[in-house]
């Protein structure tokens, strides 16, 4: 990757690595904790049958034994100095504040807490797999964090969660804590506002990483190993990735940005928000106009609860997701998604009633939160943050049911203007910081379901059949000898569907946003996606379906 560094910033940063404040405050912290990961997981220790042990006592409030981790003499010291000398003091600390923030430090919550409930074989296997050369990188990163989420789960269902903790999946950032202390000649740190503004200034003309977790964090390691190799080129004697990270974060604090995701005690190494780059970010991922993006993005700043409403395959659900990713700065557990569905109630989405087995076998009934009420709970522990739920087909459940009082205070937040729970007694309120997303099918015969006092409490978006998105999805996919074919296909169906029936029942662009689109062709996408909504929309005229085929496939 091509990176343009300006010969004032270069001999700028050269400066400053070559002062002692350099050393105390941004590198000889972030060495020791190098030291102490890559003992943790060198070869030797990995073959140890008690890894389990040495995780959990490693990630734990206190500094673990560094001549059990086979740290030598010299090592050890540097390892004291550096978490000695800078303003984050202690492992932990030093950690955590390479962790990004609120959903990275959660980890040194529970992982210590493993011992206790007989899972230190399970978290020794996820931190081998993590450092097994013989998979990719992607996939390895992928894999750790969702092998971490179920250890989370077993965790709590052994009982080895204190009140108040929610199950997530651990972000990111903690993961390239790991790595980049693991190996910083091959891996970054990663603070995701930072590294986008980073890519924005240094990398221009090339685009933000896109695909899973791992994915991205590849490209971001490519983007932070051309950084140092240019700073290397011109002189700058940087000695691996953790200089070349710092170099683009002191870049960044120059500019006015917005920092997010940190709770008290934590240092600036948390998520940092630039608003114009979300938006550009967002009009990256989406296939959007950037001032379509940007409209997007300051309506969801200005309200607490969105609608997102369309016909199928018009993108609700992936827009709602990139919105919220991007605007929560974080890649963990600030943003919830949850399904409403017909049997779904209060009694799951706030609170209620739950048959629990204690040990023993022994059968008791208890009050137990909702998806919504634990997101609260963290939403008002940490006000920092901006959480989001998105509620995916909002207008499949009986909504006056399953919000309750929740009609009330969605629109009066704050603690003033608090509500008694039913079932707890317990006194709530719903903070500022959630933001609810719902989407909702406007071809859904149940959206005549959405009474007024819902509706009223929601900024509606409405979405349509977007042929540009269509045709910049099938470009940078490598279909651009079908993007004009797909999307003339398409303009065709819906003009003929808007006569015939309505807005609300046209056929949105993602039925063809198929990567095999090129090898099966628009008769695959009308047979395996198409007809079947058509059939249902003309279920007794079938010979309008036919003819429609026709319109569709240029026939």
């Amino acid at each position: 990757m091509n990176v343009t560094i300006s010969a004032e910033k270069a001999t700028a940063f050269g400066e400053t690595l070559a002062g002692e404040e350099y050393a105390r405050e941004e590198r000889d912290y972030k060495w020791a904790v190098h030291l102490v990961i890559s003992a943790l997981l060198g070869k030797a220790t990995l073959q140890r049958e008690d890894l389990g042990r040495l995780i959990t006592q490693t990630f734990s409030s206190s500094l673990p034994d560094l001549d059990d981790l086979g740290l030598s003499p010299d090592h050890q010291a540097l390892v004291m100095k550096g978490l000695k000398a800078s303003s984050t003091s202690g492992l932990r600390n030093a950690m955590g504040n390479l962790s990004g923030g609120r959903f990275g430090i959660a980890q040194f919550l529970w992982i210590p807490k493993v011992a206790e409930f007989d899972l230190e074989g399970n978290i020794a296997d996820a931190f081998r797999d993590l450092v097994d050369e013989s998979v990719g990188v992607p996939e390895r990163i992928d894999s750790f964090r969702q092998e971490l989420a179920e250890i989370m789960r077993e965790l709590e269902r052994r009982g080895g969660f204190e009140p108040g903790w929610t199950q997530f999946t651990p972000s990111l950032s903690f993961v390239a804590m790991i790595l980049g202390a693991y190996d910083p000649t091959q891996f970054s740190f990663y603070a995701a506002g930072v590294l986008r503004q980073g890519f924005e200034t240094f990398a221009q003309g090339h685009e933000w990483p896109k695909g899973s977790a791992g994915t991205r964090y590849v490209g971001v390691c490519d983007f932070v190993h051309s950084v140092f190799g240019e700073l290397a080129t011109r002189g700058i004697p940087v000695k691996d990735m953790i200089d070349a990270q710092s170099f683009i974060w002191l870049s960044a604090d120059s500019h006015e940005v917005e920092v997010t995701g940190t709770s008290s005690g934590e240092s600036k190494e948390g998520a940092v928000l630039d608003v114009e780059l979300v938006v550009k970010d967002l009009s990256k991922v989406l296939y959007w106009p950037e001032e379509r993006a940007r409209k997007l993005v300051q309506k969801a700043r200005r309200w607490n609860q969105l609608l997102f409403q369309g016909p199928p395959g018009t993108g609700k659900t992936f827009v709602a997701q990139a919105l919220a990713q991007l605007l929560s700065g974080d890649d963990g557990g600030a943003v919830e998604i949850v399904q409403f569905h017909p049997s779904y109630s209060y009694e799951d989405f706030v609170e209620g009633i739950r048959p629990t087995v204690n040990k023993g076998s022994d059968l008791a009934y208890q009050v137990q939160k909702g998806v919504f009420l634990k997101l609260v709970e963290q939403a008002v522990q940490f006000p920092e943050v901006q959480f989001f739920l998105i509620v995916d087909e909002i207008n499949r459940a009986n909504l006056p049911r399953v919000f309750g009082e929740l009609l009330f205070a969605l629109e009066y937040r704050g603690d003033e203007h608090q509500f008694r729970l039913p079932y707890s007694g317990e006194q709530a309120f719903v903070p500022n910081n959630i933001t609810v997303i719902g989407t909702m099918n406007s071809a859904d015969r149940s959206i005549s379901h959405v009474d007024v006092a819902i509706r009223r409490r929601f900024r509606h978006v409405v979405f349509t059949p977007d042929t540009h998105a269509l045709k910049g999805w099938l470009i940078d996919h490598g279909l651009a000898g079908m993007a004009d074919t797909a999307a003339d296909a398409l303009d065709a169906l819906n003009s003929e569907l808007s006569e015939l029936l309505d807005v609300d029942r046209l056929i949105g662009q993602t039925y063809l946003m198929r990567s095999d689109l090129g090898d099966v062709g628009l008769r695959a996408v009308w047979d395996d996606d198409i007809e079947p909504v058509l059939n249902e929309h003309f279920f007794n005229q079938p010979d309008e379906v036919l003819r429609l085929r026709g319109v569709f496939l240029g026939l």
